[in-house]
């Protein structure tokens, strides 16, 4: 924002929204001290920018469409009459130049097609809808591109005048999330509005005393912690391509097992996992020719979410139902019934309902599938493990295929009781399992929970379920987005740090793994569907910024596994090779397909509008 020298008020607001807009495009001079924000603003915005091949020039004030270093610029301003005036300013310095309306901001352009976009000042604007422009700006911007923009805190001297919108840090930040990460930022220092005010009123050659004291007082503001000391942060924002992670997600479990993807074009179905071995940058995929049933029961799981929801599709529906054909099988001569275990159970169970109400041939005989499940389920399941959680879970997607089924409903009512009376003081559930706190256990309680509140309308179960997540965030949530394994105090971790020494074995606790962040973005997703009200949006940002970008190895994890899922685990030192000392060990050196599960219903969940 700059400060403006005072006209004659037009007479209609929509006479003053226009004037302003015009008059933002070129400044009108101003004294050193309102000159230095401009100054500071456009320098961090360049700076962040660097060389681009193509840039959109969101209404920034004319000086920095100036300094935009790039083959071509476009500029886009939020009326006629502004847009006329940069013409006139620039010149042939843009190359297109395009309107919109700042209520319902729709930019002209194809998906994909900046590698950089800059917008300093309109962010300001009451007027301006903020969500919708940023949401367009993510879609014309490529997956390597960047987004810089700036925004006035309330610590700005201008926030007294309320004419404008202000943001806190956690307000900022909520602008890109879920869909960008944070790449970069610069705070920027102004004086508090009595002060501001008076130097402005003193000769230009004493104000500029004053500038230099805000410059050293900007280059001093470099840490997060420092946000709320700023009164203009400029942020730059990397989108996060959400869309062609999901595709490659979903076709690696169809891609068959000698191109390095988990379908078994023997069997006709989806194996377990696939092992791994590290060569410096080098990832080398094998076969897993272990089998355990509810690896590829979570993975249907996720596939059918996604192919039931908004951005799903039938590429491959002849494979999913091959699938559930191979299924169908071992139920049959009881062999899965006896070895599947009840967290594999359950996701089986809500993949077989949910593809009775995407597959409306085939609807019958999916229910069913679904309901041979469930009564093995009633014989065996009684919420006394973590685990447990998952067959309610399961048994939510049977009530919603089926809602007269009331002995499912009864079911359902059961587990939300039981699985609620487990909520320990701490916030935390409390099962008779020894790994009950561990995070993968709570997260599916989570999604259990909201699942059946979802489907019940017993919203008062809400707490439970808003207390794990507090607790996670809190206690488990790393300064990178990871999320810790268990939060063991130090006397606990004694004899596993002792066997680590004598076995060369890594402890659990050190191992940070993919699919934990998917599975607490699964828990907030279904936590919202349900109608919570909380706002988890940023600890979403944060963890699935972690996949891609801050997980401690500088490297995307699905471009290091080059198969199109995410890399298994990274340790808490930045190691996903799990070869210690000279034998080493490689237990961990695997990816799971039911881990592929989990982040394909995340992505799903991201895409189609349940988490906003």
């Amino acid at each position: 924002m700059s400060e403006t020298t005072t006209i004659s008020e037009p007479t209609t607001s929509n006479d003053i929204r226009e004037e302003r807009l015009e008059r933002w495009v070129k400044q009108p001079p101003v004294g050193p001290n309102m000159q230095y924000l401009r100054d500071a603003e456009r320098v961090a915005a360049l700076d962040h920018l660097g060389h681009r091949d193509t840039v959109l020039d969101l209404a920034s004030e004319s000086t920095l469409t100036v300094g935009i270093d790039a083959d071509e610029v476009v500029r886009l301003d939020f009326s006629a009459d502004a847009s006329e005036t940069a013409r006139e300013e620039l010149g042939d310095r843009v190359d297109i130049y395009e309107v919109t309306e700042p209520e319902a901001p729709r930019l002209p352009f194809p998906d994909n097609h900046f590698d950089g976009a800059v917008c300093i000042g309109p962010y300001d604007w009451k007027f301006l809808d903020v969500a919708g422009l940023t949401d367009e700006v993510h879609r014309v911007t490529t997956a390597d591109g960047l987004y810089v923009f700036s925004v006035p805190t309330p610590r700005s001297p201008y926030a007294a005048n309320g004419n404008n919108r202000f943001y806190e840090p956690e307000e900022a930040l909520d602008i890109i999330s879920p869909g960008w990460t944070l790449t970069d930022y610069d705070l920027l220092f102004q004086y508090p509005r009595p002060l501001h005010l008076g130097i402005n009123s003193l000769p230009e050659s004493l104000q500029e005393r004053f500038v230099t004291v805000s410059e050293r007082l900007t280059e001093q503001l470099t840490e997060r912690e420092m946000w709320h000391r700023a009164s203009y942060i400029v942020l730059a924002a990397r989108p996060m391509k959400f869309k062609s992670y999901l595709q490659r997600g979903v076709e690696s479990l169809f891609r068959p097992t000698g191109e390095n993807g988990f379908w078994d074009e023997v069997t006709d179905s989806i194996i377990r996992a696939l092992n791994y071995e590290i060569d410096g940058d080098s990832v080398t995929w094998s076969r897993d020719e272990s089998r355990e049933w509810r690896y590829a029961t979570m993975a249907m799981m996720g596939v059918l979410n996604w192919r039931a929801s908004s951005v799903g599709s039938d590429r491959h529906d002849k494979k999913i139902h091959r699938e559930f054909e191979y299924f169908d099988e071992h139920i049959a001569s009881g062999e899965l019934l006896n070895e599947m275990p009840s967290y594999g159970l359950g996701p089986l169970l809500s993949a077989y309902a949910t593809a009775a109400t995407v597959f409306d041939e085939k609807r019958e005989s999916y229910l069913d599938s679904a309901r041979t499940l469930f009564d093995h389920a009633v014989e065996t399941v009684e919420f006394d493990h973590a685990e447990d959680s998952l067959v309610l879970y399961g048994a939510t997607y049977l009530l919603e295929a089926d809602p007269t089924d009331e002995r499912v409903r009864a079911f359902v009512k059961r587990g939300l009781s039981e699985i609620s009376d487990r909520r320990a003081t701490e916030g935390l559930f409390h099962f008779d399992n020894a790994t009950t706190r561990r995070h993968q256990n709570q997260m599916y309680t989570c999604w259990a929970l909201a699942r059946a509140i979802e489907v019940t309308g017993q919203t008062g179960y809400l707490t439970d379920v808003e207390s794990a997540l507090d607790y996670t965030i809190e206690h488990r949530m790393r300064k990178d987005g990871a999320f810790i394994w268990e939060d063991l105090p130090f006397y606990a971790r004694i004899p596993g740090e002792i066997r680590n020494r004598l076995t060369e074995r890594t402890p659990y606790w050190q191992y940070l793994y993919e699919c934990h962040q998917t599975f607490f973005v699964n828990a907030v997703a279904h936590y919202y569907d349900a109608g919570g009200e909380n706002d988890y949006t940023q600890a979403v940002r944060r963890a699935m910024a972690w996949v891609f970008e801050t997980n401690g190895t500088g490297r995307d994890l699905v471009d290091v596994s080059g198969i199109g899922v995410p890399m298994r685990q990274v340790t808490v030192d930045g190691r996903m090779d799990n070869r210690q000392f000279t034998s080493g060990w490689r237990d961990q050196q695997y990816k799971g397909t039911y881990e592929v599960g989990s982040y394909v219903m995340a992505l799903t969940h991201l895409l189609d509008g349940t988490i906003n």
